[in-house]
């Protein structure tokens, strides 16, 4: 009765590990989100302060690693072939803070986990929208905040931006997410924070 109940376990891992090795498997491909104009920035003049960006927040359906695409009516589809190298929230948190050390030049930048031992101002961003739909456009929304060493608000805004893809596939959709997040909502992020803590005469 042993032997018996051991050469069945053992024709169904055999049979497994057959089906397992003629089955094909799926290439994946890993997409990260790139600032191909960052060498290019103009800073721009502020007084000399520290502000804390603290970790770019984003909604829960953008939190995993799978890129995901939006219908009109709300149904979220999540590649399974095609992959963020990094999840969005660090992507983004690092990113964003590459862009303003080089276009707020006059203003010291701490990430979220390296705390400094002083009262700073925070920046706080959350994205709501993060995707491209079934037609082809491009979707970013959500909010940014200001809040002072004192805290108080200093400066805030919303974002949302739609962008057409010039052309079909995901690495046209990893472009126009990278080109339009930095041209369309860290660079005008940047001027207000440049106004928010302008060089007073």
């Amino acid at each position: 009765m042993v032997k018996v109940g051991f050469r069945v376990i053992l024709l169904l891992i055999v049979s497994w590990m057959v089906v397992g090795c003629s089955t094909p498997a799926v290439q994946s491909h890993e997409y990260l989100l790139m600032d191909a104009d960052l060498k290019e920035v103009q800073a721009l003049p502020t007084n000399s302060t520290s502000v804390q960006l603290m970790p770019v927040v984003v909604a829960n359906y953008l939190a995993g690693n799978e890129i995901v695409l939006v219908t009109n009516k709300g149904t979220v589809h999540r590649s399974q072939s095609n992959l963020w190298a990094e999840t969005l929230s660090p992507q983004l948190t690092r990113l964003t803070q590459q862009r303003l050390e080089r276009t707020l030049p006059d203003i010291t930048w701490f990430a979220g986990q390296r705390l400094p031992s002083y009262a700073i101002a925070l920046l706080n961003i959350e994205v709501d929208d993060f995707y491209a739909d079934l037609e082809g456009v491009a979707h970013i929304s959500g909010r940014w905040q200001i809040i002072s060493e004192t805290g108080e608000l200093s400066a805030s805004n919303t974002f949302y931006v739609k962008k057409e893809l010039q052309a079909d596939g995901y690495s046209a959709m990893v472009q126009t997410l990278s080109a339009s997040w930095f041209n369309q909502v860290v660079d005008p992020m940047a001027q207000a924070i440049a106004q928010s803590f302008s060089i007073k005469d």
